[in-house]
């Protein structure tokens, strides 16, 4: 029986990651720490609210005995600066890393990565440098069981969708071509089941799944 840490699960894939977990009957403890309540009420949910990760030591008491971490906390690089769009991505899992190394030691860690992370960090890119640098981090980590899932384009299906007129203009072309070209991407729904599943039978060694190779694990 499963005790799974979950972050960001108010997000466009958190959410529906939340929801695997609840329906996941060898999950029988689930705690979300995010920056937001999710508003969602349950026997084996247990939810914190923390503003800013970098105080994430101060949990350390609740972060014992943990089977797996789902890392879905992010934000998208056009809603922040550059220095804190690498503090939401880089800083904040350290910081989370670094206590769940000391208070859980033996859990399986997925991370919510994405096609382009560049993990030379040479990138002119913010976005590539930043979580090409979140890979680095997590790879320098002594968890057994380290995986990365960069998904390519991610079709929303749920009733959270990226905000932004950006992202309006963007989503409807993008769902066409998704629909034309379907190895594109993949939809939020499939890519947080994959991450649930490798989180609850973590049978796989570390690695790092493209956007193809997460299509197979289910």
């Amino acid at each position: 029986m499963k005790k799974i840490l979950i972050t960001g699960a108010t997000g466009m894939v958190g959410q529906h990651t939340l929801n695997f977990l609840l329906q996941d009957s060898n999950v029988t403890s689930i705690l979300s720490i995010g920056r937001r309540k999710t508003g969602i009420e349950h026997t084996k949910l247990n939810e914190i609210v923390l503003n800013d990760f970098l105080k994430i030591a101060e949990l350390k008491d609740q972060l014992s005995d943990l089977d797996a971490c789902i890392h879905c906390l992010g934000v998208y690089q056009n809603q922040v600066s550059k220095e804190d769009f690498f503090k939401i991505t880089c800083d904040y899992q350290k910081a989370l890393t670094e206590v769940l190394e000391e208070t859980s030691p033996d859990l399986t860690f997925c991370l919510f990565g994405a096609t382009g992370a560049d993990p030379t960090e040479k990138s002119s890119v913010t976005f590539a440098k930043a979580k090409g640098r979140a890979e680095n981090l997590l790879a320098e980590t002594s968890f057994p069981k380290k995986y990365v899932f960069r998904a390519g384009y991610i079709k929303p299906t749920g009733n959270r969708q990226p905000s932004g007129w950006m992202y309006k203009i963007a989503i409807p072309i993008s769902n066409v071509a998704f629909r034309l070209f379907p190895k594109m991407g993949i939809t939020d729904a499939y890519l947080a089941k994959a991450m649930v599943h490798l989180a609850v039978n973590p049978n796989l060694e570390s690695q790092v799944f493209e956007n193809s190779e997460i299509k197979k694990l289910l």
